[in-house]
């Protein structure tokens, strides 16, 4: 213990001050930094909560769109398929004289290749 002995320990005093000052400051601005991100995190949460609600609603109207066309595009072709079955049966002598000439051509022109 010399001379500076007192300025010494009025020295660590004021070091050991700064640094509880300089811990209470960085707690602070770390405690400032989280309420920060948390908010952040909670806005970016609610916002894609909303899109995936946005998405599903539009996925769940698309999907209904479709199965409203395929059953649209089923009844008209049932509609189609009646109406050549019902054709056919009221101009049976036609389609058969039309097939007859198609497998006639038909087999002349594979014939031909032989």
């Amino acid at each position: 213990m010399g001379i500076f002995s007192s300025s010494d320990s009025r020295a660590t005093r004021r070091l050991k001050d700064y640094e509880k000052e300089l811990n209470k400051r960085g707690a602070r601005a770390l405690a400032r930094y989280e309420d920060e991100l948390d908010s952040t995190g909670q806005k970016i949460r609610s916002r894609l909560k909303g899109a995936g609600d946005q998405l599903g609603q539009r996925w769940y109207q698309a999907r209904d769109r479709v199965e409203d066309e395929g059953h649209r595009a089923w009844e008209l072709t049932e509609e189609g398929a009646r109406d050549l079955d019902r054709h056919v049966h009221e101009n049976a002598w036609s389609y058969i004289g039309a097939g007859a000439a198609i497998g006639l051509v038909a087999g002349l022109l594979l014939g031909r290749r032989s």
